[in-house]
Protein backbone atom coordinates (compact mmCIF):
# COMPACT_ATOMS: atom_id res chain seq x y z
CA UNK A 1 0.00 0.00 0.00
CA UNK A 2 1.04 3.08 -0.99
CA UNK A 3 1.19 6.14 1.72
CA UNK A 4 0.33 10.01 0.13
CA UNK A 5 -1.31 12.76 2.01
CA UNK A 6 -2.83 16.10 0.69
CA UNK A 7 -0.39 19.38 -0.22
CA UNK A 8 -1.46 22.39 -0.71
CA UNK A 9 0.36 24.59 -3.06
CA UNK A 10 -0.07 28.47 -3.91
CA UNK A 11 -1.35 28.85 -7.90
CA UNK A 12 1.42 31.05 -9.40
CA UNK A 13 -0.21 31.75 -12.63
CA UNK A 14 -2.96 33.87 -10.65
CA UNK A 15 -2.27 37.35 -10.57
CA UNK A 16 -4.87 38.88 -7.88
CA UNK A 17 -5.48 36.94 -4.71
CA UNK A 18 -3.55 33.42 -3.36
CA UNK A 19 -5.35 30.42 -4.56
CA UNK A 20 -4.21 26.68 -3.48
CA UNK A 21 -4.38 23.71 -5.62
CA UNK A 22 -4.75 20.64 -4.06
CA UNK A 23 -2.27 17.66 -4.99
CA UNK A 24 -1.52 14.03 -3.13
CA UNK A 25 2.27 12.90 -2.20
CA UNK A 26 3.31 10.10 -1.76
CA UNK A 27 4.79 10.00 1.71
CA UNK A 28 6.18 8.15 4.37
CA UNK A 29 8.51 6.24 2.15
CA UNK A 30 10.72 3.31 4.03
CA UNK A 31 13.93 2.47 2.76
CA UNK A 32 15.42 -0.94 2.55
CA UNK A 33 19.52 -1.12 2.11
CA UNK A 34 21.71 -3.53 0.25
CA UNK A 35 21.85 -6.62 2.97
CA UNK A 36 18.14 -5.99 3.34
CA UNK A 37 17.40 -6.71 0.04
CA UNK A 38 20.07 -9.42 -0.87
CA UNK A 39 18.61 -11.28 2.21
CA UNK A 40 15.42 -10.86 0.50
CA UNK A 41 16.14 -12.15 -3.06
CA UNK A 42 18.08 -14.85 -1.08
CA UNK A 43 15.06 -16.08 0.84
CA UNK A 44 13.48 -16.06 -2.74
CA UNK A 45 16.01 -17.67 -4.92
CA UNK A 46 18.34 -20.58 -4.57
CA UNK A 47 21.10 -18.17 -4.29
CA UNK A 48 22.71 -17.02 -0.88
CA UNK A 49 22.76 -14.07 0.76
CA UNK A 50 26.40 -13.50 -0.03
CA UNK A 51 25.75 -14.46 -3.74
CA UNK A 52 23.22 -11.94 -4.12
CA UNK A 53 25.35 -9.21 -2.27
CA UNK A 54 27.93 -9.75 -4.48
CA UNK A 55 26.09 -9.08 -7.83
CA UNK A 56 24.47 -6.22 -6.27
CA UNK A 57 27.96 -4.45 -4.99
CA UNK A 58 29.07 -5.27 -8.78
CA UNK A 59 26.25 -3.52 -10.50
CA UNK A 60 26.60 -0.67 -8.65
CA UNK A 61 30.04 -0.81 -9.55
CA UNK A 62 29.87 -1.23 -12.76
CA UNK A 63 26.98 1.09 -13.87
CA UNK A 64 28.48 4.54 -13.41
CA UNK A 65 31.79 3.23 -15.47
CA UNK A 66 29.63 2.14 -17.98
CA UNK A 67 27.74 5.35 -18.53
CA UNK A 68 30.48 7.34 -18.42
CA UNK A 69 32.00 4.96 -21.36
CA UNK A 70 28.49 6.23 -23.01
CA UNK A 71 27.18 2.97 -22.57
CA UNK A 72 23.01 3.07 -22.04
CA UNK A 73 22.20 -0.17 -19.60
CA UNK A 74 19.60 -2.25 -20.36
CA UNK A 75 18.58 -4.71 -17.84
CA UNK A 76 15.68 -6.35 -19.86
CA UNK A 77 12.73 -6.38 -17.67
CA UNK A 78 13.71 -3.81 -15.09
CA UNK A 79 14.43 -1.10 -17.24
CA UNK A 80 17.00 1.39 -18.82
CA UNK A 81 19.97 3.78 -17.04
CA UNK A 82 21.42 6.52 -19.22
CA UNK A 83 23.28 10.41 -18.78
CA UNK A 84 21.44 13.20 -19.73
CA UNK A 85 23.29 15.99 -19.94
CA UNK A 86 22.35 19.90 -18.68
CA UNK A 87 23.70 22.79 -20.21
CA UNK A 88 24.26 26.10 -21.07
CA UNK A 89 22.97 27.17 -24.79
CA UNK A 90 25.54 28.85 -27.05
CA UNK A 91 24.51 31.65 -29.75
CA UNK A 92 26.96 29.33 -32.55
CA UNK A 93 27.46 25.58 -32.92
CA UNK A 94 31.00 26.63 -32.93
CA UNK A 95 31.00 28.39 -29.31
CA UNK A 96 29.14 24.81 -27.73
CA UNK A 97 31.32 22.93 -26.30
CA UNK A 98 31.66 20.03 -23.16
CA UNK A 99 32.37 23.21 -20.81
CA UNK A 100 29.44 24.21 -21.46
CA UNK A 101 27.94 20.95 -19.75
CA UNK A 102 26.92 22.20 -16.26
CA UNK A 103 25.71 18.45 -14.79
CA UNK A 104 24.79 15.28 -15.70
CA UNK A 105 21.72 13.28 -14.74
CA UNK A 106 21.32 9.60 -14.45
CA UNK A 107 17.72 8.29 -15.85
CA UNK A 108 16.30 5.73 -14.91
CA UNK A 109 13.06 4.74 -17.68
CA UNK A 110 11.63 1.14 -15.86
CA UNK A 111 10.81 -1.12 -18.40
CA UNK A 112 6.68 -2.08 -19.39
CA UNK A 113 7.02 -4.89 -16.93
CA UNK A 114 7.51 -2.30 -14.31
CA UNK A 115 5.38 -0.05 -15.83
CA UNK A 116 2.11 -2.43 -16.10
CA UNK A 117 2.77 -3.99 -12.15
CA UNK A 118 2.31 -0.34 -11.17
CA UNK A 119 -0.84 -0.53 -12.40
CA UNK A 120 -2.38 -2.57 -9.61
CA UNK A 121 -0.83 -0.03 -6.78
CA UNK A 122 -3.02 0.65 -4.03
CA UNK A 123 -3.18 4.13 -2.30
CA UNK A 124 -3.67 4.60 1.76
CA UNK A 125 -4.41 8.50 2.56
CA UNK A 126 -2.39 9.20 5.73
CA UNK A 127 -2.88 12.36 7.53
Amino acid sequence: MISYKIVALADKISTEETTYQYYPRICNRKKINIHQLSKLISEQSTASEADVHLVLWSLIHNIPNLLMDNYSIHLDNLGVFSLHAQAKGSPTEKEAKAKNITNLKIAFRPSKVIRDELRFAKFRKVK
